[in-house]
């Protein structure tokens, strides 16, 4: 995955980045309601988040840095 670009794939029309954030946090734990490994990119400033997430959901977390602004993180299934 190294030097690949990752951006949003369509831009809000909000300039906030608390909305981006929540956005990407609701959409993870959306996918998170299934029994299945998820994985996606994670912006970094979620960082804590998907900590919490994991913690809360009783899921192991995996995360890879691929560049100062983007992690990839994967949370296999509920133990």
């Amino acid at each position: 995955m190294d030097g690949q670009h990752y951006a949003l794939a369509l831009a809000f029309d909000t300039d906030s980045s608390e909305f981006v954030r929540g956005v990407e946090i609701g959409r993870l734990w959306e996918q998170l309601k299934s029994d299945e490994s998820v994985a996606q990119g994670v912006r970094t400033d979620n960082a804590e988040m998907i900590l919490r997430i994991a913690e809360a959901t009783g899921r192991r977390l995996h995360c890879e840095e691929l560049n100062n602004e983007w992690l990839y993180a994967t949370f296999d299934p509920p133990a």
